[in-house]
């Protein structure tokens, strides 16, 4: 671990001997003055004639490096203002199109074409804005490589940012066409004048396919997807001016609770407040919010929580929160913004200034106790082609206790298809003592067209915290060692691609690491296939073994004659687990995707051995064009190996109903079923019941019903009007319907109107 320090220093003094790579394509895009560009799916303004064209699209999934099989041509010109796209998406069978009136960010099952614009052309983040068929939006930040502190998993597109732009679209006789207009205002781009130079691609998905084609011919073998991005040339004089966003809104709820005399509705309960967003520059902007309101109008999906020892990771989707989330994003999710659960204030200040981008946030968060205050401030700069070296540190203080946590890290990207990762650190948490533990992180990673591999290993010491991130465990170390390799089709050919993945993860407890074999291992392979119309098959297997702390179960004692005895838990030895999932296409009606779970698991609340088996099935169905119904259930038995005798089970039914007879307008009815029966705790070896801090150990049953009801009006990001109405029923006895009685319940009303000039 010593070496570590000088592995970081050497990957920073390497970098400025990496070259950035040259574009692939090159578009000079011309400029109008015209004063209003009427966005109605119809490319008839004299603009159009002498916009810039992007065509000649290639197949990116399944298979790379082949010609699209449909053609796609992209219009692009800017105004003053804006900068302006034409779609036009041309379709062999249009009478397959999927296209339904769905709720902005609801559009992964119909056709889509997404542009992602990278503004400042450093190929380590876009903004992407896409469209339906109809011109139904869906926008976010691509982030390469790192977690985001909105999303589980770095590397992917993030949802949740929404900005201000116009789109609209029809279908017609041989495809369909869209036309959007994305005003400077909604983006950030290097300030100080001059000619812009933007990097660009545009992907578009055909469902009735499957198919992912890309502008620029996007490769596989490739450590990065925007470094293989095109540019747009030629921007100049762009008139953004000052941006000024405040938004005020006007919350109001009524919360009912079931109390020993019946049930009880509180008074009205109505609040006011604002956010503020000051763009100084188009690289500078500063974000502040009073008495914010953080309420979700959709409550969460639920998940199978019996058997896991740790929290669970719920996206980030809160606006505030969202406005450059992107650049807090380290190799470790060391900023977790769901941490700040009640903010009283807030501010936030994002800029990117040539290659350096600095971000910070300060809130100060109300809690039953004393308030806390958080402070999170990250440094990044970039270096070589897609390179990055950044510093994060975070601080929350809280009536006498205060974490904080300090990081580097680097990305160090090479050779096309490798990169190597690399985070250190350490948390100070201060309360009724001073404790101090250390943070590493190094990865290696080629991503090849045929065979790749990733390495990491992570470790965080015993009293490793961070107050403001997303660490469910410390005190291990966690090694995975992976490779891939691909398979593709022939054109025309049933099986389009095939991959297989296969490696080993294990864990050791920090201070056994090196010194005693791991205390979780696992053996692993998995299969992935797509078939020719869009089908997806996947299968797993693993051999998995758990050596249980001995330090967890000392509060346990066996409870027999003639007397207690202290209880030793059973560890999990080279025990199997399988899983099995199909997806289906985006079927016109639709789409079901199905996983099948079964093989043995740790049983962590008393200590043995178990087998579970566990369906995941979800359907989404699309009755005409402004209709959706989605439907998940998730079934869940974990039995003893002991002796085969039921330690929980599990079921958690959802069912989401979506009318949208315009963009802008939608009902929605959510309503979600839980039923949970857990065990009394017992010996894994004889069966005896066992006590935990001396109380007996009983059965634990659930069983509730949560709903949810909206009207929302939205006609743009940030002015909205919410009405809702949830409840939550409950009876205690898992699995039974009977004398379901409202436990409780809220009306929410919100009216929120954004000023922007």
């Amino acid at each position: 671990m010593t070496r570590l320090p000088c592995l970081a220093a050497a990957l920073l003094l390497a970098a400025p001997g990496a070259t950035r790579a040259a574009p692939s394509s090159a578009v000079t895009i011309p400029r109008s003055d015209a004063q209003e560009i009427a966005v109605d799916g119809v490319l008839d303004e004299p603009a159009w004639q002498q916009a810039a064209r992007l065509a000649g699209f290639h197949q990116y999934q399944p298979v790379d490096g082949r010609p699209a099989e449909e053609t796609t041509e992209v219009r692009v010109f800017y105004t003053p203002a804006a900068i302006v796209f034409g779609i036009l998406a041309y379709d062999r069978e249009p009478g397959a199109i999927r296209a339904t009136v769905a709720d902005r960010d609801n559009i992964d099952s119909d056709d889509n074409v997404t542009i992602h614009l990278d503004t400042f052309s450093d190929h380590r983040r876009s903004f992407f804005f896409a469209v339906n068929p109809l011109g139904v939006q869906q926008d976010g930040v691509r982030t390469e490589g790192i977690n985001s502190p909105g999303q589980a998993f770095g590397g992917e597109t993030d949802k949740n940012p929404d900005f201000v732009f116009e789109s609209k679209g029809r279908i017609s006789p041989d495809g369909y066409v869209v036309e959007i207009r994305i005003p400077f205002k909604s983006l950030r781009y290097p300030g100080g004048g001059g000619v812009q130079r933007w990097g660009v691609n545009v992907v578009r998905v055909t469902q009735r396919t499957g198919y992912v084609d890309t502008w620029t011919d996007v490769r596989r073998a490739n450590a990065s997807f925007l470094t293989q991005e095109g540019t747009l040339e030629g921007l100049l004089d762009l008139h953004r001016g000052v941006l000024v966003e405040a938004q005020p809104f006007l919350t109001a709820g009524a919360d009912g609770a079931r109390e020993a005399d019946g049930f009880r509705r509180s008074a009205l309960d109505p609040s006011a407040g604002l956010n503020l967003k000051l763009g100084l520059t188009p690289d500078l902007s500063v974000d502040a919010t009073v008495n914010p309101d953080f309420s979700q109008v959709e409550s969460d999906v639920g998940v199978v929580t019996v058997n896991e020892r740790f929290a669970l990771f719920f996206p980030e989707k809160r606006p505030f929160f969202l406005e450059g989330i992107e650049l807090f994003a380290t190799p470790n999710p060391l900023v977790y913004t769901r941490r700040v659960v009640d903010p009283i204030v807030g501010g936030k200040l994002v800029a990117k200034r040539g290659r350096w981008n600095v971000a910070h946030l300060t809130a100060l968060d109300e809690t039953d106790g004393a308030d806390a205050l958080f402070n999170v401030s990250r440094v990044r700069v970039d270096y070589g082609g897609s390179s990055t070296a950044g510093l994060v540190l975070t601080d929350r203080d809280q009536d006498g206790r205060r974490n904080t946590v300090l990081a580097a890290d680097t990305r160090l990207v090479f050779g096309k298809l490798y990169f190597v990762q690399a985070q250190l650190g350490g948390s100070r948490t201060d309360d009724s003592g001073v404790r101090t533990a250390p943070l590493w992180h190094l990865e290696f990673d080629r991503t090849g067209r045929a065979w790749g591999f990733n390495y990491r290993a992570t470790g965080m010491g015993e009293d490793f915290e961070s107050d403001a991130g997303f660490v469910p465990r410390s005190g291990l170390v966690n090694a995975r060692a992976f490779n891939r390799v691909s398979f593709y089709g022939s054109p025309g050919a049933l099986l389009e691609q095939l991959t297989f993945f296969g490696g080993l993860e294990a864990i050791w407890n920090y201070r056994e690491f090196a010194a005693r074999g791991p205390a979780e291992s696992a053996v692993q392979g998995t299969a992935n296939g797509q078939l020719r119309g869009g089908w997806k098959l996947r299968a797993h297997a693993e051999r998995a073994s758990l050596r249980y702390p001995p330090d967890a179960f000392l509060a346990f004692v066996v409870d027999g004659e003639p007397r207690l005895r202290p209880y030793v838990p059973v560890d999990l030895e080279g025990a199997l687990r399988f899983w099995v999932g199909a997806t289906t296409p985006a079927f016109k009606a639709f789409d079901i995707d199905a996983q099948l779970n079964w093989g043995g698991v740790p049983i962590f609340a008393e200590g043995s051995e178990g087998y579970e088996t566990r369906l995941a099935l979800l359907a989404n169905l699309r009755a005409g064009g402004s209709m959706r119904v989605g439907g998940r259930v998730t079934l869940s038995r974990l039995t003893r190996r002991r002796d085969g005798s039921e330690f929980a089970r599990t079921l958690i039914p959802r069912l989401k109903v979506e009318y949208q007879p315009r963009r802008s307008l939608f009902l929605r009815a959510v309503a979600e079923y839980q039923a949970q029966r857990r065990d009394a705790r017992r010996d894994a070896r004889t069966g005896a019941p066992l006590r935990v801090d001396g109380q007996p150990q009983v059965r634990d049953d659930s069983n509730g019903l949560r709903y949810d009801l909206l009207l929302s009006y939205e006609p743009t990001p940030g002015t909205v009007a919410f009405l809702g109405y949830g409840s939550s029923l409950d009876n205690g006895d898992a699995f039974g319907f009977d004398a379901l009685a409202r436990q409780r319940d809220g009306f929410f009303l919100k009216l929120a109107y954004r000023f922007r000039r």
